[in-house]
């Protein structure tokens, strides 16, 4: 009997260890997928798991325990999190730049708006994200994060200095994904400016526009032939990161 509740125990722990990165909406990369699959999926998994990394004991708090499973599972959400919150704020860095600002997407599935260029880079980073494997190696961290925080064990608070590096490393990467798009966009603010300069009468404004959103859609479809191997960076990045603030 008692073995019996250890295992549904370990197996409830393990469950939460999964939640954050295939249920959450914020963490998933999964989202696009239904609801049901994506929870037959967390019940095989944690299964899985219990059966290769079940505790010998039962937890002395449960609660405490249940916290830091989803603690755990939240540092691998990050992971996914980080790299698209980053491409992200370079498309919006973009669209005010380009003058897009105004240009949105409903997203059915927040139930609300997204920016254009966000839309593209976000569908670029997903493909490149599956078509390279990470959600697999994701899911493979995950059931190796028992190595260093068994299931029903107290987990660390994770590493501010990882967690910071990880911000500051992300956002870098995905600023330099857009980074030829924005200097194009600069070099154009720089004519439009001197030719406002040059010709005062001349309502430049009106040619500046297109002329800007003609070089956003080039220059981004030029880096998009590059962005893999960048992309590919930024998510190994992140699950990088995420290892180091687990492991402390």
């Amino acid at each position: 009997m008692i073995g019996l509740q250890l295992a549904v125990v370990a197996w409830m722990l393990a469950t939460l260890r999964f939640v954050p990165v295939l249920l959450m909406p914020a963490f998933t990369p999964f989202a696009w997928a239904p609801l049901h699959v994506r929870a037959i999926l967390l019940l095989a998994l944690s299964w899985l798991l219990t059966g290769i990394a079940a505790p010998s004991a039962m937890p002395a708090d449960l609660v405490l325990a249940a916290c830091s499973e989803l603690l755990v599972g939240a540092c691998y959400g990050l992971a996914v999190m980080l790299p698209m919150a980053s491409l992200g704020f370079s498309a919006r860095m973009l669209d005010v730049q380009a003058g897009l600002a105004s240009a949105n997407l409903f997203n059915p599935a927040l139930q609300g708006t997204d920016s254009l260029l966000g839309t593209v880079l976000s569908l670029a980073g997903t493909l490149t994200f599956f078509a390279l494997g990470f959600h697999l190696l994701l899911l493979r961290h995950l059931v190796a994060s028992v190595r260093w925080v068994p299931l029903g064990a107290a987990a660390h608070a994770p590493s501010l200095t990882a967690l910071l590096n990880l911000l500051g490393s992300q956002f870098l990467l995905g600023l330099m994904v857009t980074l030829p798009v924005v200097l194009g966009l600069f070099a154009v603010d720089i004519a439009v400016a001197f030719a406002s300069r040059s010709m005062p009468q001349a309502n430049i404004y009106f040619l500046a526009l297109p002329l800007k959103v003609a070089t956003v859609l080039v220059l981004l479809a030029g880096s998009l032939r590059l962005a893999p191997a960048l992309l590919g960076r930024l998510f190994a990045d992140g699950l990088a990161g995420a290892q180091s603030m687990v492991r402390g």
